[in-house]
């Protein structure tokens, strides 16, 4: 019924194709507007340049054993805070920038504001660790499941939006929850690991999350849907 582990470990590098697509639809969006000014363009380089080296370091740090050695200093926190930080000082600190990272939100559909999430659907993966037997139970429960369903009503949401103007106060809390709801796999995955802060004991543990390719999840792929939620919170905020 499920795909056999040979299969799946075959097809692990989709992640990596998961974030590049995230990164360039991100860049569509802002990118999209008209009559962009030069110095805000080159601003949005800088942002992909920087994101695709921060994507490389995490591939080849991770295949080195990096993550999973520095588990106790919470190492995949890291990515977290540079991908999420580092867009919001460079388009929030610059005012060419802020400029038009406004317009591109406010140019971007609902429909494909929502859209993006139909990727989480993909958090089924992590279920299928968990059936073969790589990851605890409450990861799935508190973070893939979560997540998946979250994809399952992205589907719906874009499905909606295509057909006719959504409200935009269920769209601000449809947004929250999905920014919300990473909380939930962080939990498990911090707690669930060889460090002073263990308090999960269940074996396996997560330990797999901080391997290759696995732990481009939280150091790429989920701060990059984190920031596809604060644009389409900074459209409903500022429409």
């Amino acid at each position: 019924m499920f795909p056999s582990k040979k299969l799946y470990e075959n097809l692990r590098s989709l992640i990596i194709w998961l974030g590049l697509a995230q990164l360039a639809w991100i860049a569509f969006w802002l990118l999209s507007p008209n009559n962009l000014k030069s110095n805000y363009v080159w601003t949005v380089v800088i942002w992909i340049t920087t994101m695709l080296a921060w994507m490389v370091f995490v591939v080849v740090a991770g295949k080195r054993g990096f993550f999973l050695k520095h588990t106790q200093s919470l190492s995949n926190l890291v990515g977290v805070f540079l991908v999420v930080a580092f867009a919001g000082m460079l388009f929030g600190m610059l005012p060419v920038a802020r400029e038009g990272f406004l317009r591109a939100a406010q140019s971007t559909s609902d429909l494909q504001l929502a859209s993006i999430h139909v990727l989480r659907l993909l958090a089924i993966g992590t279920v299928i660790k968990y059936i073969q037997g790589q990851l605890p139970r409450h990861f799935v429960l508190w973070g893939s499941f979560p997540d998946f369903l979250f994809g399952v009503s992205a589907v719906i949401v874009t499905s909606l939006a295509a057909q006719s103007p959504l409200n935009q106060d269920f769209l601000f809390i449809w947004h929250n929850i999905g920014f919300v709801l990473f909380a939930g796999a962080g939990i498990s995955m911090f707690f669930s690991v060889p460090s002073p802060l263990r308090l999960f004991q269940n074996k396996p543990d997560a330990s797999i999350v901080f391997q290759f390719p696995m732990l481009l999840a939280p150091n790429f792929t989920v701060p990059l849907f984190m920031l596809a939620h604060a644009f389409a919170l900074v459209k409903l905020l500022t429409n």
